[in-house]
């Protein structure tokens, strides 16, 4: 059972630790706070008893939200953290007006683009050479969110 909670202040080493398991290039934990105090940013972690096993981090302005970050643990992965994540993101955007969602995904992270495509979002371009570390191509997604019924 997965508890989604905002992430706060107190989360960021565990979001760090995270950051440094699932990315080459982690944002540092400076970065984190810097990020988490800002207005316009919403951080969601996914919490398995005490261990922060998914979290996103979007900001948005006006209807459109891009996501920043999204990860899942490698030992909770394709048990549902991301999707219950872009469900608390879904929740917070009603909320506020934001109906447009865009992001980056590297282009070899098929995974990734599975599930993107799963919660409906869509090719919308490419970006050669956006990546560092290693070097790779980026895919544009995007999605318009659902009205509500």
């Amino acid at each position: 059972m997965l508890d989604i909670e905002p992430l706060t202040e107190e989360s960021v080493p565990a979001i760090g630790a995270l950051e440094a398991l699932c990315f080459p290039d982690p944002w540092s934990e400076k970065g984190l706070r810097d990020t988490l105090r800002e207005d316009y940013a919403c951080f969601f972690g996914a919490w398995s008893g005490g261990t922060l096993c998914g979290y996103v981090n979007a900001t948005w302005v006006l209807d459109e939200m891009n996501i920043n970050r999204i990860c899942t643990h490698p030992a909770f992965r394709r048990q549902g953290a991301a999707k219950a994540l872009f469900v608390a993101l879904d929740n917070f955007c009603r909320k506020r007006g934001v109906t447009r969602f865009f992001l980056e995904v590297r282009e070899s992270n098929a995974a990734a683009q599975a599930l993107y495509r799963s919660l409906g979002f869509t090719e919308t371009g490419r970006r050669p050479n956006f990546y560092e570390n290693p070097a790779e191509g980026a895919v544009l997604m995007a999605r318009i969110l659902p009205e509500q019924e």
